[in-house]
């Protein structure tokens, strides 16, 4: 099968990869944004969104929707295709897919990350009604309730002290021994509406919305009446494809710097998949219309 010849490629279909798409589409490139799933990315899991400007109390399927329907009606390629690897070939990049392959001068990376999950009964079942993965994101949702938060890493005591100062009560559930900075711990340790529990998340329950949930302890199960659960044992990214680049990367997720440029020239980066603090809707866009700014002038020096 013969490459498909473009002069970007996308990859990721969710806020970073459709602002991207759409700068490109606005410049005249002949681009094309590939993604193995539907348009979206994790958006389509969303229960809610409060903080994305301009689209207050919106559901993520719908805030999806919209982000697809701006990008089709400028004439924007979204192409299924997963990605098995990107290699060189010259000053040409090349995208090994499972539907087909493409060559490209440019490429833009926005795939994202795979949350950790727990694989706890209830918990797939109730995602998005009651068990959520961020705290900065959701945690609005819960003001003046009970929350559950199991993690035993410094980003899930970090997300229980945050949300303490919205819910009524935060039971925080550490199932290994805590790898937390002292600070963090003794914050928590000192807020009066935090508790403590030794213990393994065992069951999240509830029929349409979190009820409660059920964790081990040296002392038997327990059942917790919670109005949502945390489970906060971290994400992965979704950047092993490319492995034969060289690209730099911490654990995974990539170094780019202001301009969303990796060590590989031609390879930029955007969203949740970038090596960063904050991993938001709104920044993720910001970020694709900064590669998709700095692919441009890369395509165009190459055309010269």
């Amino acid at each position: 099968m013969d490459n498909k010849i473009v002069d970007a490629i996308v990859i990721g279909a969710g806020p970073a990869g459709i602002t991207a798409g759409i700068y490109l589409k606005r410049s005249n490139l002949n681009a094309v944004v590939l993604d193995k799933d539907a348009p979206g990315g994790k958006l389509n899991n969303i229960h809610r969104i409060d903080n994305y400007p301009g689209a207050p109390e919106i559901a993520g399927p719908d805030l999806a929707m919209k982000f697809v329907e701006q990008a089709t009606s400028l004439g924007v390629t979204l192409d299924y295709g997963d990605v098995i690897s990107v290699s060189q070939d010259g000053d040409r990049f090349l995208v090994h897919t499972d539907n087909g392959d493409y060559s490209a001068l440019a490429v833009i990376v926005a795939t994202g990350v795979k949350t950790v999950s727990s694989g706890v009964n209830g918990e797939k079942q109730l995602r998005g009604r009651g068990v959520s993965y961020c705290a900065t994101c959701d945690g609005n949702f819960f003001k003046g309730k009970t929350i559950m938060v199991v993690g035993y890493k410094d980003h899930a005591a970090e997300d229980a002290i945050y949300l303490s100062s919205l819910a009524s009560k935060v039971y925080f559930v550490n199932p290994s021994p805590l790898e937390a900075l002292e600070s963090h711990v003794e914050a928590l340790k000192h807020a009066e509406n935090v508790e403590i529990l030794d213990g393994k998340l065992v069951e999240i329950e509830g029929d349409t919305r979190v009820s409660g949930a059920k964790i081990a302890t040296e002392d038997g199960e327990k059942e917790i009446a919670t109005d949502a659960v945390f489970p906060l044992f971290g994400e992965i990214s979704s950047s092993e494809f490319l492995a034969p680049l060289g690209v730099n990367s911490n654990k995974g997720f990539i170094e780019a710097d202001a301009e969303m440029k990796t060590n590989v020239p031609g390879l930029y980066v955007a969203g949740d998949v970038v090596n960063k603090k904050l991993r938001q809707i709104v920044n993720a866009a910001g970020e694709g219309a900064v590669a998709a700014t700095s692919a441009i002038a890369y395509v165009h020096a190459k055309k010269k």
